[in-house]
């Protein structure tokens, strides 16, 4: 099971969850789970420095936006941070995208692919089905996981190719890093080279888990802790080789996790995890002219999310025209998340679905009576937030069965398999999230399992001193 890390409690020791196997802190109390936040303040006898963080990012910002309010924290408690990576992915510009948020950008290597409209699957480009990663691994055999595991180190090895030893994004990558000096390097879990980057700084580093830890189940399960027989570990050799470095499983899994899943959605693995609650984050924008007035009826969102929504009504089994003939007639407002590409295949449009290409979730779900979407953990976590009762239909990408499941599990909805759903279903199914108390008090459970983790600002105390614990000196 996962340790979750804490600062120790006012008068020494620590608040200890029930079966959690205990740490340490330098110069600290018992390092153990805890469910009780907030922490105690800081001990009067540490001095705090301002510390010097590198985030990596993956060039996706379904990736980048649940980093951005600990960015914000880092950078309200006085410390410098950087965030690096690509300059865009597709038609997404990364770089714009992190200096909107107020955050520093460094721009490394090249953009993943050329220029190409929104609508486009990203996924295409980089030769990666659109469903690879979204096996099951609690319910998979060895064969099944050995085939995540391929197509895991497939997306890794194109996102950050090793080939080319004096340009491009690894090595540039690595001489920021080595040149910028950081104390702590927080990255995503599919950007390994970063962890060789931390070391040859001789920073601190850990990953920032946006999803269930697939990576270390592999790791655990497949590879059974054995290098040899992991094919991540085997395709990193050359670049530990070119550092005089060895390979180590914090090249994998960090020295530590931030871990923004719930703790019951988590997979059953020995490892180190700060949790931290997930704050909505869908860039910086004007509040449209609609959304500034009451809603007259209530209002239902649609919504695929920021990096899966193409594949809605194609690959989950459920025609989105069926969807919204659905609705019609309802007294409802839906709000609907659809472009171009998705509204040229639609014969009709209800007179009471209104279309937008994008608005952001934090902005809208405010007005929600309730919502129907894909199941990423990020719109999960901002209904959440706001008591919106949730249906989800898995568009599966990553682990959004495990969010429907969640639900389900908290008496927040039922688990729906899209493939079987009929529009006389999903009519119940929505008009139950509108009007049974019950969804209203799941939506309640739900609230209340968000904020029993701590907020970016409580874990920045934790990182400090986690920093201090494990940096070392850096290459010489």
């Amino acid at each position: 099971m996962t340790t979750d890390l804490a600062l120790p409690l006012p008068g020494g020791g620590a608040q200890t969850g029930a079966g959690l196997r205990p740490g340490r802190f330098p110069d600290s109390g018992p390092l153990t789970g805890i469910r009780a936040w907030p922490p105690s303040p800081q001990p009067p006898h540490e001095s705090r420095t301002a510390v010097r963080v590198v985030i990596a990012t993956f060039p996706s910002t379904s990736h980048l936006y649940p980093v951005i309010p600990l960015a914000w924290a880092l950078q309200s408690a006085g410390h410098e941070v950087r965030v690096v990576g690509h300059p865009g992915m597709g038609s997404d510009d990364m770089t714009a995208t992190i200096t909107g948020a107020g955050v520093p950008a460094v721009p490394v290597g090249e953009s993943v692919v050329g220029d190409s409209p929104r609508d486009e699957d990203e996924g295409a480009h980089l030769d990666i089905p659109a469903d690879a990663f979204a096996l099951d691994v609690l319910d998979s055999d060895p064969r099944e996981l050995r085939l995540l595991q391929d197509r895991l180190l497939s997306i890794i090895s194109q996102c950050y190719p090793l080939d080319d030893t004096d340009k491009g994004m690894v090595p540039e990558l690595i001489d920021f890093v080595r040149s910028y000096g950081p104390d702590l390097v927080l990255w995503d879990p599919l950007c390994l080279p970063a962890a060789v980057a931390a070391r040859v700084a001789g920073a601190a580093h850990a990953r920032i888990l946006w999803g269930q830890d697939k990576l270390g189940w592999v790791w655990d399960r497949a590879s059974r802790r054995s290098a040899d027989r992991d094919p991540m570990a085997r395709w990193m050799r050359p670049l530990l080789d070119r550092y005089g470095l060895t390979f180590t499983e914090e090249m994998l899994l960090g020295q530590w996790s931030v871990d923004l899943v719930p703790q019951a959605a988590r997979l059953p693995l020995d490892t180190r995890t700060v949790p931290l609650r997930w704050v909505s984050y869908n860039e910086a924008s004007v509040v449209p002219q609609w959304l500034r007035e009451p809603a007259e009826r209530p209002r239902v969102c649609l919504t695929l999310g920021v990096s899966s929504r193409h594949l809605f009504g194609k690959d989950i089994g459920f025609p989105l025209q069926d969807m919204l003939d659905t609705v019609a007639g309802l007294d409802v407002e839906v709000v609907a998340t659809l472009n171009q590409a998705q509204l040229t295949g639609l014969d009709r449009i209800p007179d009471n679905v209104r279309v937008v290409d994008f608005v952001p979730l934090n902005q809208l779900l405010p007005t929600c009576s309730a919502i129907v979407h894909h199941g990423g953990w990020g719109t999960f976590s901002v209904a959440a937030q706001h008591r919106v009762p949730q249906i989800i239909l898995p568009v599966p990408s990553w682990d959004e069965r495990v969010a429907a499941r969640y639900i389900r599990d908290r008496g927040a909805g039922p688990l729906l398999d899209p493939a079987a759903l009929t529009p006389e279903e999903l009519r119940r199914q929505l008009l139950s999230a509108l009007n049974d108390p019950e969804r209203r008090a799941g939506a309640d459970e739900l609230l209340a399992d968000r904020m029993a983790a701590p907020s970016a600002t409580e874990i920045v105390p934790v990182l400090e001193r986690l920093t201090r614990h494990h940096r070392r000196s850096p290459l010489g």
